[in-house]
């Protein structure tokens, strides 16, 4: 009877360590999806040029970005998580100004294009810090509208790629779902829109503030 009982004190807690160790698992681990928003802060330079002459404005603008994304973590060892995702957001960022009077200059960042890895170490089994990398692939448009009917009115805009990196907190809520807090920074090179009179460029780099909600499969 002192074998039995000592073998079900053993077997109980093994299923218990093993049960805490799934928990673990489960909790950073799988496919997930995520709607995200937050505050961006691109620098949006803007110049028109005309018969030797150039004018320029430049506006430092914050706005708002929002989107989603998807990704997989896989959790190898109960405390390191490694995953890819890749996301897609908007943003309301927008500069518009008079440059040579009785016209209109706007210059807005578009959509972005995200995809890469992550790495992070797992806290109290709730907790995830990470940080993360990859791809970025944003566009720039340009629209000009001259009431005086000097210069022709333009449209244009372009994509361009570049990098970003970041890192942050999430927190498991329970039932798969998820919080999490990240600063994301981007870097895009030299970009540029071009026309005839017209030249805007996105500065070379973004940096973003992003609070996200999801759900992890």
């Amino acid at each position: 009877m002192k074998i039995v009982a000592m073998g079900a004190v053993v077997a109980a807690a093994f299923v218990s360590t093993s049960a805490s160790a799934q928990d673990i698992v489960q909790t950073f681990n799988g496919p997930r999806i995520e709607l995200r928003a937050g505050w961006d802060n691109p620098d949006i330079r803007a110049t028109l040029q005309d018969a030797g002459n150039r004018v320029s404005q430049s506006a430092d603008k914050s706005g708002v970005s929002y989107g989603g994304e998807v990704g997989y973590d896989f959790s190898p060892d109960n405390k390191m998580v490694i995953g890819a995702y890749a996301g897609l957001e908007g943003s309301t960022v927008k500069a518009c100004g008079e440059l040579y009077g009785a016209d209109r200059l706007c210059v807005r960042a578009g959509r972005n294009i995200t995809a890469g890895a992550r790495v992070g170490v797992v806290l109290d089994q709730k907790f995830l810090i990470y940080g993360k990398g990859g791809y970025s692939n944003g566009r720039v448009s340009v629209d000009y509208r001259d009431y005086e009917f000097i210069l022709p009115d333009e449209n244009v805009g372009r994509t361009f790629d570049g990098f970003h990196v970041g890192g942050g907190i999430e927190a498991s809520v329970g039932s798969g779902v998820y919080g999490r807090l990240e600063y994301v920074y981007t870097n895009y090179g030299r970009v540029s829109a071009e026309t005839d009179v017209l030249t805007a460029s996105l500065k070379p780099t973004r940096q973003q503030v992003v609070y996200a909600m999801g759900v992890r499969f």
